[in-house]
């Protein structure tokens, strides 16, 4: 989660992080031509706000689609693209269902050879986090063109979400080399970020930031993204200031990006900056109020001496949580807020267990760990804990999870390593629990 001011500092970051992908991933820099190359990125080109322009678009292609004839599949694939576009911007999840009809409609008018149809589809199955579905779709147009090097993008795009990992390595690595584009380069970095290699991540991501936001006529929510992503990895690997920079940027790109605002305030949090983190936390549950956004702001109003709104606060979590997000988005982020606050262990667990369901991925797992640890089902918690850890993704909490499991099994020499990495990642990983890491380790 870093927000820097863009073109300077992403330039810098890779001059900066391209010898180490050298020797950790030679698929990215290979060549001291490569390490050349990426100091002559592209400067930011000025922002367009299509954003504001969303309602006449999505009004045009609802017009269009209510008059189609019933051969007309591009109105209703346009209409969707719009939806979907409108939800990525303002998060109601409304727009998601109504790009799903839409994108129905269209494979009615051509139920066959409709790429353009069954790719929405494919995008709103993603979406709606019916990630088998989305799969399902993917394979089905790869028939169209075995071989298409985007179908194995996409194809190792989810398969990392259902936690096919080996797969999605193959699928990235089967792209030639003269084929390997941003949308490429944007789903390996994902894959290097979760399999240990953050700084080749981070290099590679900002060197793609760098191009789509040299287009001006790319969506603004979707250029803010890159910066959005970039703030994430950075907060991961413990340099929060240029984490804080890119979601300010993002957010100076795309005002009211509530993902970039939640960053904002989980970064402030853990660095116990209430104030900030409450305006923050306010403002991005304001768009979309999800249970680890609510948290912070109940976090924050607590801290601020102001316990009767952090208990109103978190029994909207509560509420929320009672009445169910009926398309399931945020049951992860639910469990996670339970068991982080010892509060409804019971639930937390059923809840991550069901995610399983869903997606079988690093977080998921490591998900379910903490959520069996703190319903005292340790011996679980051992067997789900050791699969997050798996592919050694650089993740301070998920290393502290499984130094406090290693500890309560009563491993004292694995606690230390698991907590000391989660400390050398970021010493500022959490508002509690790096101090609590930083006291079991002086115990030791």
């Amino acid at each position: 989660m870093q927000r820097f001011g863009v073109s300077g500092v992403a330039a810098v970051t890779v001059v900066l992080c391209a010898l180490v992908a050298v020797g950790l991933w030679p698929r990215y820099v290979t060549t001291s031509a490569d390490a050349a190359a990426a100091a002559a990125l592209p400067t930011m080109a000025p922002v367009t706000a299509d954003y504001a322009n969303r309602d006449r678009l999505v009004a045009f292609w609802e017009k269009a689609e209510n008059e189609h004839h019933p051969g007309d599949m591009i109105s209703p694939d346009h209409l969707a693209e719009q939806y979907l576009q409108r939800y990525r911007e303002r998060m109601d999840i409304d727009d998601v269902l109504r790009a799903e009809r839409a994108a129905q409609q269209s494979l009615v008018a051509q139920p066959f050879g409709n790429l353009p149809g069954e790719l929405e589809l494919a995008s709103i199955e993603l979406t709606l986090h019916r990630f088998y579905r989305a799969i399902a779709i993917t394979r089905h147009i790869e028939s169209y063109d075995p071989g298409d090097p985007d179908m194995f993008v996409r194809d190792a795009s989810l398969d990392m979400e259902v936690g096919n990992y080996a797969r999605a390595e193959r699928m990235l690595d089967a792209v030639p080399a003269k084929k390997r584009d941003d949308g490429w380069s944007v789903v390996d970095s994902r894959y290097l970020e979760l399999t240990g290699h953050l700084g080749a991540a981070r290099t590679l991501l900002a060197r793609t930031s760098a191009y789509q936001n040299s287009e001006f006529d790319a969506p603004a929510q979707q250029r803010a993204w890159y910066f959005f992503r970039q703030g994430e990895m950075a907060f991961e690997a413990g340099d929060n200031d240029a984490a804080l920079g890119f979601e300010r940027e993002a957010v100076t790109v795309f005002p009211n990006y509530a993902d970039a605002l939640r960053t904002l305030a989980r970064i402030e949090c853990a660095q116990h900056d209430w104030p900030q983190c409450l305006t923050d936390a306010e403002a991005s549950a304001n768009i979309v109020p999800y249970p680890e956004t609510l948290g912070y702001k109940a976090d924050a109003q607590r801290a601020l001496g102001h316990p009767a709104d952090a208990d109103a606060t978190s029994d909207l979590i509560h509420t929320v949580g009672k009445l169910g997000d009926a398309q399931h988005i945020t049951d992860r982020l639910l469990a996670i807020y339970y068991s982080d606050h010892r509060l409804y262990p019971d639930d937390a667990y059923a809840i991550a267990k069901n995610e399983l369901n869903a997606r079988d991925d690093i977080f998921t797992e490591d998900t379910l760990a903490w959520a069996a640890a703190m319903d005292d089902r340790w011996d679980e918690a051992r067997t789900h804990i050791a699969k997050a850890v798996a592919y050694h993704t650089e993740n301070s909490l998920i290393e502290y999870h499984a130094g406090i499991i290693a500890a309560h099994l009563g491993d004292r020499a694995l606690e230390k390593t698991d907590l000391a990495r989660a400390l050398a990642l970021n010493p500022q990983f959490h508002p509690a629990f790096a101090d609590d890491a930083r006291a079991k380790l002086a115990a030791l």
